[in-house]
């Protein structure tokens, strides 16, 4: 019902700014009053059968009009300077020819206060101009003799109702206008706010890709370099090789050290799309997915002696962006196959979800090697190796932190250094 009336009063304004949306409002309802206090006018002074004035009170009924629809229709700014215009030119009519008594000319506050309100500071000469034309109306119609409107005799307490009523729609309309002016800086002041924590929020977002960028480059040159040297080290030493066996060792070390280099460049291509891509929402299969990952690390060293069980109804689906999601899988499983114990009798990884409430809850759980307490509050940095056994470069869980945030989800860590570690990732699931 008010979205309705508003649109009444000011039609469409869905693409302009709050202030002019306020602006207009503001303006629409001073025609609104100004209409219905003409329209009180004329009705007291055909009962006391002033007619000779009434000319003046039905040109303003029609041009108060045409503002109010051209305010509507979008015209804004003319509709401004028809309405300031016309009212200005009746107060004055009526004041220089009213007594004093009748405070007819306490309307020239209002005709003073309105263009500061109504317009905006690109028109800003506009509502100088109209305060100065209220202004010198007001100096003509209190201190001349001039008068556009003939004398007449009026009763007493007739002035009396008038001075009221003239007092209540200068405070009515003076409130009105300061309260919209309050309005509309309250308006500024937030959005000077919001910008404020923006610019805040966009900095430290980029202090902190600066400092990311600086470790970014360093590190990668460092890993990618390393793997570089020991190719062409190698290859050399192949030249040299005096036998087809020491030969085929030298190829076998060559592809280890291609794996390492193409590991480092695929996590570096993780990280580029998660930082870059938007979040797109699409169902996923979280069973189809776990086995995707778990065929994909199978053929790692050791893979064959550990026990993997996975808790997850087939048809368990959520809503999430599918890269980052695979990211998350495919880092936490390697992990558990990576840093595997397989000293120990019984080594397993075991995969668990269920979706509750909106979200669904993912547990990682194996009885490796374990995390050292000293490391469990780093290993989600850049570039942060907790192990000597670690071969990547170091993103694996900082991208998985990154993706999560991404995601609206949150990760946990629970780790006992030579039992064991467990991941506990919760994401929305829609």
């Amino acid at each position: 019902m008010r979205k309705k009336l508003k649109w009444l009063l000011v039609g469409n304004m869905d693409n302009d700014s709050l202030s002019d949306y306020r602006r207009a409002l503001l303006t629409s309802f001073s025609i609104i009053i100004s209409l219905i206090t003409s329209i009180y006018y004329v009705i007291v002074n055909l009962y006391k059968n002033y007619n000779p004035s009434l000319h003046f009170y039905y040109l303003y009924l029609v041009v108060a009009t045409a503002a109010f629809f051209l305010n509507r229709a979008g015209r804004h700014t003319v509709a401004k300077i028809l309405f300031l215009s016309c009212v200005n030119f009746v107060v004055f009519a009526f004041s220089s020819r009213e007594p004093e008594i009748s405070a007819a000319f306490l309307f020239f506050i209002v005709c003073s206060l309105m263009p500061l309100i109504i317009f905006d500071a690109k028109e800003k000469y506009l509502a100088a101009g109209f305060v100065a034309v209220s202004i010198f109306l007001y100096l003509v119609a209190r201190f001349t003799t001039f008068s556009l409107v003939p004398s007449r005799p009026i009763e007493a307490d007739y002035l009396v109702r008038v001075y009221n009523n003239n007092l209540i729609i200068v405070y009515a309309l003076s409130l009105m206008a300061v309260y919209f002016l309050v309005i509309i800086n309250h308006s500024v002041e937030e959005s000077l706010q919001n910008r404020e924590k923006q610019i805040l929020e966009k900095n430290q977002t980029l202090m902190k890709t600066n400092e990311e960028l600086d470790r970014f480059i360093y590190s990668t040159s460092h890993d990618l370099r390393a793997p570089l040297n020991s190719i062409q080290g190698l290859i050399n030493l192949s030249e040299l090789a005096p036998t087809k066996e020491e030969l085929t060792t030298y190829h076998q070390m060559m592809r280890e050290r291609l794996f390492k280099l193409e590991s480092i460049l695929n996590e570096i291509m993780q990280y580029s799309k998660n930082a870059k891509l938007e979040v797109e929402h699409k169902p996923v299969n979280l069973l189809e997915y776990i086995h995707h990952v778990l065929s994909d690390v199978q053929y790692l060293e050791g893979a064959g002696r550990i026990q993997v069980t996975v808790d997850v109804a087939g048809n368990l689906n959520i809503v999430t962006d599918p890269m980052r999601f695979a990211i998350i899988l495919n880092n936490l499983i390697s992990n558990a196959y990576k840093y595997s114990d397989l000293t120990k009798d019984h080594s397993y990884i075991a995969i668990r979800a269920v979706k509750k409430e909106g979200q669904v809850t993912i547990s990682i759980e194996d009885n490796g090697e374990g995390i050292d307490p000293v490391h469990q509050e780093k290993i989600f940095s850049m570039f942060y190796r907790a192990t000597v056994r670690s071969t990547g470069s170091g993103l694996g869980l900082y991208l998985v932190k990154e993706a999560i945030s991404k995601l609206g989800g949150t990760i946990n860590l629970t780790s006992e250094y030579g039992k064991g570690t467990s991941f506990t990732v919760i994401l929305p699931s829609a």
